[in-house]
């Protein structure tokens, strides 16, 4: 059965909900009822309704079993709810570790008040399966331009209920998780983090004015190497001393006493940098200092709202796609033979931000011309145009909406009307050799780009919305082959001409924003929040 999700039937009235539902579902509603009065209760009206009909499949796939009948099973459901932080969901919202000592308070002989526990915990597994499943906190509440189709997930109730009844509620759980392997990844992630938090953290380092460099000899390098061994960078794991005392001098190798930063040292820099999305160059300097200095907990917070993410995307995602990583600046392919590429991406700066949306690439063009979008148009060339009407004169043509060619000082630019500038083919161009297009309402496409020295920045958050392609032709080459689009693509762009391309196939296409992220082998790779969208996200989990 497929479960939609709570915030579909947010319209109906609560009677002909109740009406709608069978009645165990309206039991559970009507015990909710209370909730409805208070504030935000149109939500929690809607959740009590979504959490009441997935109870209706899994009551039917048991056969009239009855579950949490004695302590032990209801002990075992307070262990499997608190294994819910392992994905990084708070326990205490399905009320971990309050069953059993509920079901002890409850006076034997009062079978109608077991019976109502029972229910109860059963919707609190439900809320814990489909928050699992797809996610609990509903991403156009955060975003309410949010374009990404919300998958409608399909638990396999059959096999939830038989693990239910044989007593596995873990393994009840385990069925309701997306199998995507970078879920996985991010769970150990999260697991690993938290041990290096049980082991102490890591201490920050000092502000420094000139970067550490390979090579040098000084007093920081011992400090630096603690930090890197401290999160297990240098292949040993050395306790915070703050925390461990002498058992964290007893664990100290001899050679953490020495001041060289020699080429272990460098390696494990260079791996930390890869690690955090940094140019693995080897040199500590500014950028690479702040991302030694986040402290394991903001690390942990970031694991458990991609987590979050990764719910809401992961079942949808199709198995061969193009998904580009707006807060990493890297885009991703998934071939359809499996194989996977990655290159780098300059995306929207943070007052012009790259939309977040699912599309399909369908075409594109080689040579192309670019019409200024609206924004750059109006905060960028129109305040230059007022200066002076030629200043942009021999790069641009000024374009009536017709298509027909203004001269610029007839145009009154301080009211333009509809007029656009267009800018020919060319090396200048900024669209380069070749733009990816795809159906969107923001005007924005993957293409390439002539000032291909900005991809070796950390930070590539510099475009006006668009997204500009390292190596873009090797993605144009390999969609060509995966769509079995026939194209000679060197001697098109040899012609010099203008010309689209239509892919025989159309590829899904995902504008996605994670902080934290598998990388093609699977290690989770940490990224800024250049568009502050974790705070929001991290306020709506601990409320919900």
């Amino acid at each position: 059965m497929t479960i939609k999700r709570a915030f579909t039937n947010r319209g109906d009235s609560t009677a002909s909900r109740l009406g709608g539902l069978g009645g165990l579902a309206a039991v559970l509603l009507v015990a909710a009822m209370p909730l409805m009065a208070q504030e935000g209760a149109s939500e929690a009206a809607a959740g009590a309704e979504s959490r009441g009909a997935a109870l209706v499949p899994l009551h039917e796939a048991l056969n009239d079993q009855t579950l949490w009948r004695d302590e032990a099973a209801l002990a075992r459901l307070d262990s499997a709810l608190a294994s819910l932080a392992e994905d990084g969901l708070t326990p205490a919202h399905y009320r971990a570790g309050t069953w059993r000592q509920a079901f002890e308070a409850l006076p034997a002989e009062d079978a109608a008040a077991r019976e109502r526990l029972a229910r109860e915990a059963s919707r609190a597994l439900v809320e814990a399966l489909e928050d699992l499943a797809r996610g609990r906190v509903d991403p156009r509440r955060l975003d309410p331009q949010w374009e990404i189709p919300l998958a409608e997930v399909t638990l396999p109730w059959p096999r939830i209920a038989d693990a239910l009844a044989a007593g596995r509620v873990e393994e009840a759980l385990a069925l309701a998780r997306p199998r995507h392997p970078a879920y996985g990844q991010l769970r150990q992630a999260l697991a690993e983090h938290r041990r290096l938090e049980a082991l102490g953290g890591w201490a920050s380092l000092p502000p420094r004015a000139q970067p550490l460099r390979p090579g040098e000899r000084h007093e920081e390098v011992r400090r630096l190497r603690e930090r890197l061994a401290a999160a297990g960078e240098l292949g040993v794991l050395v306790p915070e001393a703050g925390v461990y005392g002498e058992l964290a001098a007893r664990a100290r190798p001899a050679e953490f006493e020495s001041l060289h930063y020699d080429d272990t040292l460098m390696a494990a820099v260079r791996r930390f940098q890869r690690r955090h999305g940094l140019n693995a160059d080897g040199v500590v300097g500014p950028r690479t200092r702040e991302a030694l200095n986040v402290p394991v907990s903001r690390r942990l917070e970031q694991l458990r709202l991609n987590l979050e993410r990764a719910r809401w995307l992961l079942p949808t995602l199709a198995d061969a796609h193009v998904l580009v990583n707006v807060a990493g600046q890297t885009l991703d392919y998934r071939r359809p033979n499996g194989e996977a590429w990655r290159t780098r991406v300059i995306v929207g700066q943070p007052g012009r931000a790259t939309p977040l949306l699912a599309s399909r690439l369908t075409r594109f063009d080689l040579h192309p011309s670019w019409t200024v979008p609206p924004t750059i148009f109006r905060e960028d060339k129109l305040p230059q145009l007022r200066r002076d009407p030629l200043v942009l004169e021999g790069q641009f043509s000024v374009l009536a909406p017709d298509g027909s060619r203004l001269d610029p000082l007839d145009v009154d630019w301080e009211r333009p009307g509809a007029v656009m500038l267009r800018q020919a083919p060319g090396p200048a161009n900024p669209l380069g050799q070749m733009v990816l297009r795809f159906p969107n309402g923001h005007a924005v496409y993957l293409h390439d780009t002539p000032a291909r020295g900005l991809f070796g920045r950390d930070q590539r958050t510099l475009s006006s919305g668009c997204i500009r392609v390292e190596g873009v032709r090797r993605l144009v080459e390999e969609l060509l082959v995966d769509t079995g689009t026939r194209a000679d693509l060197g001697a098109r762009l040899a012609s010099g001409q203008s010309q689209p391309l239509h892919l025989a196939r159309p590829v899904p296409l995902y504008l996605y924003y994670w902080t934290a992220f598998p990388d093609l082998d699977g290690e989770v790779i940490f990224h800024g929040d250049p568009y502050g969208r974790d705070a929001p996200l991290a306020a709506a989990l601990a409320r919900d």
